[in-house]
C-alpha cells in the first residue's frame, strides 16, 4: 500500500527532486503532516476527495484533466517537465481511495 510519504515522494520527483522549487504554489506537501495535506487546498480547490482518487484535483492535477488542461490551470507539474507517469498516479490515485475509511479531517 502506498505512503503519504511515497505520495511526497513522488511530488518532489516530478519537479526534479526534494531541493527543486517550483511557482505559484510551491511545493507545499514538504510541510504538511498527512492530514493537512488531506485537507488542503490549492487556489481555491480541495486536493483531496475521500475514497475518491479519480476526482480528485491532485489526481486531475497531474493527468491534466479539467479544469486542469489549461482551460483554468495548468497540469502538475507544469511544462516544460515531464508529466508524471501513469503508473505513479495510479499509486496516488489508490492511495487517496483508501482514505474512504478517514474521517474529513478538520481545518
Amino acid at each position: 500500500m502506498t505512503s503519504f510519504a511515497r505520495v511526497k515522494e513522488i511530488l518532489d520527483n516530478s519537479i526534479g527532486g526534494s531541493n527543486a522549487r517550483i511557482g505559484a504554489h510551491g511545493a507545499f506537501w514538504r510541510r504538511l503532516t498527512r492530514d493537512q495535506f488531506i485537507n488542503k487546498k490549492v487556489f481555491g480547490l480541495k486536493l483531496i476527495k475521500l475514497g475518491d482518487g479519480a476526482n480528485s484535483n491532485l489526481v486531475k492535477a497531474l493527468k491534466g484533466d479539467a479544469p486542469f488542461d489549461g482551460s483554468r490551470f495548468r497540469r502538475m507539474p507544469p511544462r516544460p517537465r515531464q508529466a508524471v507517469p501513469r503508473t505513479q498516479i495510479d499509486e496516488i490515485e489508490k492511495w487517496i481511495d483508501g482514505l474512504s475509511r478517514l474521517k474529513q479531517p478538520r481545518s
